[in-house]
């Protein structure tokens, strides 16, 4: 058990982080009165959202619903290719991202060369430059609460289809020439995404139809990563990045979950300790929040308050009932998953028993292995991720 925890431990750190800019998120007048998926400014993208192919790199905004059902704003970049010639139409893909925190200074879209978490930033890239090259639209969302106004619902799956779905409903009514059908795809916690854009329940993004949804290392069962992870009594080297993402993990099953959050800032879920970094996760990025004077310099076992323990369970029983094992898929939307073989965060026996179980349920899966970890599996996947989205536009 010590060497399997060991490696969660090291796996976790894998999964998270980033370093950004703030943004007014009043944004401009008459917003709240337009439809959710509507682009209401547009501006040149700042210099590490550019991507080689791209004939212009966007910051957008745009409008959607936020997880209290309110109006909100959402922000993210739009990369067009080249000129259309006549006739032709441009396919769209939108691209979820990695785990980047939950401040506004975490949205990938205000990088700075600067950002500490710019390589995970920018990971969507090479896939980014290959469907560029093949004339299609890629549009990334930072996700509820990135950029904007708000909490981000770490890896709540409905927020995250919501960002998505809005995102190619705004793109695809601003800009001519994209065609009536939409690819999904994403890395780790923009694989969560992904695969949420194809929940049954979920309507269809405005005017397009989902035909793929490609999921790369998808995080699944992290309850029991959890579990194993939560007795460690010491801080340091190792543990500080993982104490840090539990506490994402921890607020965002607050930010949907009004008990939890009582539980945990009120009565004594949290440490005395813990509740003074609470702020922390909205100001900071994994890099700072891993940091001794942070929730870097807490052991897992000093995080829990008296009521630690229901607190536990609370949070265990949220991430279990949102993984995405249980999405109502859509029977008619094919699946991609791409797994790496080393992964020490979307560990390989829990990606294979997502393809398994979705095979299960009779949805059509393409499951492709890679020799690598986490992060890089996306560039080593790139290629034949790429071919397997433009069949989609083709068939």
């Amino acid at each position: 058990m010590s060497v399997i925890r060991g490696s969660l431990v090291a796996g976790l750190i894998l999964l998270a982080g980033c370093s950004g800019n703030n943004n007014d998120t009043e944004g401009p007048a008459g917003w709240r009165s337009q439809p959710p998926g509507t682009v209401v400014e547009v501006q040149e993208a700042g210099a590490t959202s550019r991507v080689e192919g791209a004939e212009q790199s966007l910051l957008v905004r745009y409008t959607t619903i936020n997880v209290q059902g309110q109006p909100a704003l959402a922000s993210g970049i739009v990369l067009l290719p080249a000129a259309l010639k006549a006739g032709q139409v441009r396919p769209l893909v939108v691209y979820g991202h990695m785990t980047t925190g939950a401040a506004d200074a975490c949205a990938p879209s205000r990088g700075t060369p600067e950002s500490t978490e710019l390589r995970r930033m920018q990971q969507g890239d090479e896939i980014a430059r290959r469907l560029l090259a093949r004339g299609v639209v890629v549009a990334r969302p930072d996700y509820e609460g990135l950029g904007e106004d708000g909490p981000h619902p770490y890896l709540r799956g409905d927020s995250l289809a919501q960002s998505m779905r809005d995102m190619a409903s705004a793109v695809a009514g601003h800009w001519n020439g994209i065609g009536d059908r939409w690819v999904a795809a994403g890395h780790s916690e923009g694989g969560v995404a992904a695969l949420n854009t194809a929940n049954s329940q979920h309507p269809e993004a405005r005017g397009l139809r989902l035909v793929g949804v490609a999921a790369i290392t998808p995080v699944t069962q992290l309850s029991k990563l959890v579990s194993l992870l939560e007795p460690v009594p010491i801080a340091g080297p190792g543990i500080d990045t993982t104490v840090a993402l539990a506490g994402l993990a921890i607020s965002g099953v607050a930010s949907v979950d009004p008990v939890f959050k009582r539980l945990i800032l009120e009565e004594g879920g949290l440490s005395p300790r813990a509740l003074e970094l609470w702020p922390d996760l909205e100001r900071l990025c994994l890099e700072d929040l891993s940091q001794k004077d942070s929730w870097g310099g807490l052991a897992p076992q000093q995080v829990k308050g008296p009521r630690g323990d229901e607190a536990l369970a609370m949070l265990q029983r949220a991430l279990d009932e949102d993984d995405v094992r249980l999405i109502p898929m859509r029977q008619d939307v094919p699946i991609r998953i791409d797994a790496g073989i080393i992964d020490l965060v979307a560990l390989l026996p829990f990606t294979e028993q997502l393809a398994s179980e979705y095979r299960r349920q009779g949805l059509s899966v393409t499951y492709q292995r890679w020799p690598t970890g986490h992060s890089p599996t996306a560039d080593m996947a790139a290629p034949a991720i790429v071919e397997w989205i433009m069949q989609r536009f083709e068939s």
